[in-house]
């Protein structure tokens, strides 16, 4: 397994832009016209075959069966007809280079606005998410963690084991500027409550705006890498982080058109709203310690944790 500053820095500099042309052309039999970047590693793909496609190329630290299992997510949203990116072909995983290439179409249209009906919408969107019917295969490997890091893919505990492990690299090299920033992060890393014991269901990782694009059929999600089963809670926290505690209500009124909360789930609500500020603000406290691009880091605030569960409880529905 690679150490983890050399998987951070293949995530924001991915080798195989300039083969995935030609790559594509000899799996596929099509002619590639074109490819522009959407972002690191994810790129539109224009063709003569038909509709422009979205190239995925994974971490070489994450082994291609895991993006096999991405393609049979894709296929058990479609058969429950659930707003998501479809694979693009049959056959819709290659190997370039060591590392998987996921292809799907692409979705025209824009990341959505912040107005309040919009952030109805999405949670509405994830609330129908957490309802689908459990089912046999990929959708029920273990599922909540972000996948920037293929060796802490799985549950919300890997996120915080993540965070943890950022901060163990850093250890004896922490420039005097960002010790602050460094021990404050160690002295709040055990607040985060990884959901274990909390309602499971069908969950996406990372279900915030910038994963959304508004079709002319209405709100998709996209990047579904990791998907599986988890706590529903710890996906919830990622839309209504989002949100922040001014649209958290809407999100959330959308939300419960589907699912209610139970109490253990308020109660345990800041502990699980803790787990992608420590995750980020470790990963950028990495970054600002080993990168000169890299100014300063990402300090977390347990007054926004709390705002933010507030605004959440005050519209759950139950007494408080």
């Amino acid at each position: 397994m690679p150490r983890i500053g050399t998987v951070i820095r293949e995530v924001y500099h991915r080798p195989g832009a300039d083969a995935l042309p030609a790559h594509l052309e000899g799996h596929y039999g099509i002619r590639v016209t074109g490819t522009a970047r959407l972002t690191e590693g994810v790129f539109r793909v224009d063709h003569d075959a038909g509709p422009p496609w979205v190239a995925r190329i994974m971490l070489a630290s994450r082994p291609v069966p895991r993006t096999e299992d991405d393609a049979s997510v894709l296929g058990f949203l479609q058969r429950h007809d659930f707003p998501a990116e479809r694979c693009a072909h049959p056959s819709p995983v290659t190997e370039l280079d060591g590392r998987a290439v996921l292809v799907t179409g692409y979705l025209p249209g824009k990341h959505p606005s912040g107005s309040p009906a919009v952030w109805r919408r999405l949670g509405d969107l994830l609330g129908r998410l957490h309802t689908l019917p459990a089912e046999p295969g990929p959708a029920r490997r273990r599922a909540g963690a972000l996948h920037h890091l293929p060796r802490y893919e799985g549950g919300p505990e890997q996120d915080l084991a993540a965070a943890a492990a950022l901060l163990a690299d850093l250890a004896g090299r922490v420039p005097p500027e960002h010790r602050q920033l460094y021990e404050l992060i160690t002295e709040l890393l055990p607040e985060g409550d990884d959901a274990s014991g909390l309602p499971e269901a069908f969950v996406h990782p990372d279900p915030v705006r910038n994963n959304v694009v508004v079709t002319p059929d209405g709100p998709v999600l996209l990047d579904w890498t990791g998907a599986g089963t988890g706590p529903r809670l710890a996906s919830l926290a990622g839309l209504l982080h989002s949100a922040g505690p001014r649209h958290a209500p809407e999100a959330l009124a959308g939300y419960r058109e589907h699912v209610e909360l139970t109490a253990a789930e308020l109660g345990r609500l800041e502990g699980v709203l803790w787990i992608r500020i420590l995750w980020l603000s470790a990963w950028q406290c990495w970054l600002a310690c080993v990168s000169a691009k890299v100014h300063q880091g990402f300090f977390p605030r347990r007054e926004y944790i709390t705002a933010l569960a507030a605004a959440v409880r005050a519209h759950s529905g139950r007494p408080a």
